[in-house]
This record gives C-alpha cells, structure tokens and sequence, in this order.
C-alpha cells in the first residue's frame, strides 16, 4: 500500500502551514456492492498507456501474458467487455474497471493516437514472442500482478494524485449507506478507525496521537479544521448515517468503544475491504452515455440547459480522467461511480480525444458560448 513519509510529510506539513487550505484529492470513486476484504488491489499495468506513446524499451522485458493484458487494458479502460474469460476475468477485478461495451459494440475509433499506437507495439512486440493463449486450460494472473508489484513503486511512489483504493477501510463510506453486513466484518479498532476516517476525508485535525499517524500515513487525508471546530454540516446524509452506524456497532462490541492512544498500539490489524464487483454504469449515469462513440446532433444539444451543455462538454474530459480545478465539477463528476480523476491539467492534451470527441466538444462547446458570451460560469 502507498504510504507518504520523510519528505512527503514534511512538503504536506509546510503546505497547511502556508495556506491552511484543503486539498482533498480523494477522486477516485468506486461500486456500490457487497463488499470483501481485499486481497489484491493494484492499478494499471501500463498507467500512462491511454495518453503517452510506449517505447519499445519499455516493454522489452514485459512477460508474454503481461503484454497481452497491456495491451488489452487499453481496451478495459475505454469500456470494453472481452469474449475471453481469462481477460474478462481479470479486469473485473480491478477497481478502475467499468465494462460498458459488448466486443462486437466496440470500435478502434473510438480509441485516441495515443492508444492506437500502443496497441500496434503492443501487438507487434506480443507477435514476437510467439503470441498468448487466451483461456487454455489452467492460468492464474501471478506473472501479471507479479509484474505490476515490482513497477508499482516506480509508477505511483511520487504521483501525488494517484489514491489507492486500499488506502481506506471503507473507500465508498461518504457515498453510499453501509450493510450491516460489512460492517459485522470489522475489527473493534477497525470500526474506530473506519468511523474517523469519514471524519478525515473533511480534513478533521485529530487529539489522538494514534488516528494522527494513522491518517498522515495516507496521501488524501490533508487535515486543517480543529477538532473543535469541525462541523457536522460538512457530512451528507450517508456519511452521517454510517457514522451513527460504526459507532453503535464499537459501542455493542465494548462498553466505551475502542480505546485510543494505548502504549504499543499498531495498525498490523487494519485492512482494507474494497469490491472488485464491476460496476456497469447505467445510462442515466450519464448526460449524453454514447458521446466518446458518436457524433452528437444540432437537434439533441439545442435543448439542453447553459449548465448542462458545460457538464455534457467536460464529461468527454471526465471519461479520460482529467483532474478538474473547479470546485463544482470536482463534485459534480466526484458523485459518478464510473469517474477517476488520474490527469492534471499540466499533464492533459487534446490528443487522448478521439474524433467523436473532438467534434463533441466543439458542438457543446459552440452552443454553450452561443446561449452565454462566456459560457457557464462555475465556482
């Protein structure tokens, strides 16, 4: 699990100090399901493979299965479902995964330069190696997550705006109610733990030393509002539910809660329980579902709201993962299961759109600044 330490720490300390401002990065938001605990919970083989060109070096030492599941994760990030069960498998285990589209659905147009590039050194350099058996007799994925253990430090261990999902006792805690279920499966520290971490995702400063280091360990958690200060208004009604729920449920497990700031304490005990059941976005997920796959009409745009057009253009920007800067877009996109904000505007480029895109942009776009001379104004 990532961790932020040394200098980490100390950047973030000087950062509140400086600004004593909040910048809660917790944008990668996950499925509605039973829960379990998680065992594996890795990203991306290649992260950067949807918006900058592979070299050859960097694959020249891949294992023949994990360059085929590169490549095909080029596929999974864009929606696609795979006839092969070993594929289909192994991406509904990853939480980034939403499987949209049936294979014969599924366009290479819809895909940007950089993915289409990738893919053809991807399936070159898979040609040159003889080539993958999909679903021939007995696999397991070992080689695959073996591989993305070893890159894994080099990939995320400086991006400050990756979050992992193992990162949090319960990632989906502020967006959906909690089973009692679930909850029954938490330790006595856990159910403490789990119910201050709702808490930190607000940036609540914390009296006990050990909920301190606990939460300073995670690279979301950016806490500046005193304990004392801190307000109830800033949870909605989930997390308030689930607060009353964790706590009720410490208070039956021992009379008094768990007790923090005992000598010796650790956090060996503290896990993490994720859902690697894939979440299929349902069309009401969406303004326009299909705007990454066709071209949107005069007819279809021209009865949408100055604040619809603006959502409906920078959801084409959502659906590849742009970070965004605004505050109501950040909440907006944040309360979509099938949102991961992975790219700052820095690291963003117009290229990682496909035509349909491009051209949809531009249509919203045009009659968003038609309705308004400077279009929606957002806070």
């Amino acid at each position: 699990m990532k961790t932020v330490k040394g200098a980490k720490v100390r950047e973030k300390l000087i950062f509140q100090i400086l600004t004593g401002a909040v910048c809660l990065l917790a944008f990668v938001f996950f499925r509605p399901a039973q829960t379990a605990r998680a065992e594996v919970a890795y990203g991306y083989i290649l992260s950067d493979s949807s918006w900058e060109y592979l070299s050859y070096d960097e694959i020249a030492d891949m294992p023949l299965q994990v360059v085929c599941y590169a490549k095909n994760e080029i596929y999974a990030r864009n929606g696609r479902r795979f006839v092969s069960g070993e594929l289909q498998n192994y991406f509904d285990q990853q939480y980034w995964y939403c499987g949209v589209y049936a294979p014969d659905d599924f366009s290479d147009a819809m895909l940007n330069v950089y993915e289409n590039a990738n893919v053809a050194l991807l399936t070159q350099r898979e040609n040159e190696m003889g080539g993958y058996a999909l679903d021939s007799g007995y696999y397991d994925y070992n080689t695959v997550y073996q591989y993305i253990s070893e890159c894994y430090y080099y990939d995320y261990g400086y991006d400050d705006y990756y979050v992992d999902p193992d990162s949090y006792i319960l990632y989906d805690s502020d967006r959906r109610y909690l089973s009692s279920g679930e909850i029954s499966q938490l330790s006595l520290q856990e159910l403490c733990y789990a119910r201050n971490e709702i808490f930190a995702r607000h940036g609540r400063l914390f009296q006990s030393q050990e909920l301190t280091d606990y939460f300073e360990q995670k690279n979301w958690y950016w806490g500046y509002i005193p304990a004392e200060q801190f307000s109830q208004n800033l949870l909605n009604d989930y997390e308030n539910a689930n607060i009353s729920a964790l706590l009720d449920a410490e208070y039956a497990r021992q009379s008094g809660g768990y007790v923090l700031d005992q000598y010796g304490y650790s956090y060996s005990g503290v896990g993490s329980y994720t859902c690697y059941d894939s979440y299929v976005p349902e069309y009401s997920d969406y303004i326009f579902w299909d705007s990454n796959i066709r071209y949107l009409s005069d007819g279809e745009v021209a009865g949408l709201s100055l604040q619809m057009l603006n959502y409906a253009r920078n959801e084409i920007y959502a659906r590849r993962g742009y970070i965004f800067q605004s505050q109501e877009l950040r909440d907006y996109f944040g309360s979509k299961y099938w949102y991961y904000g992975t790219l700052t505007s820095n690291q963003f480029s117009s290229e990682v759109f496909n035509a349909y895109e491009k051209a949809n942009i531009e249509l919203l776009k045009r009659y968003e600044y038609a309705a308004a001379p400077n279009g929606y104004q957002l806070y």
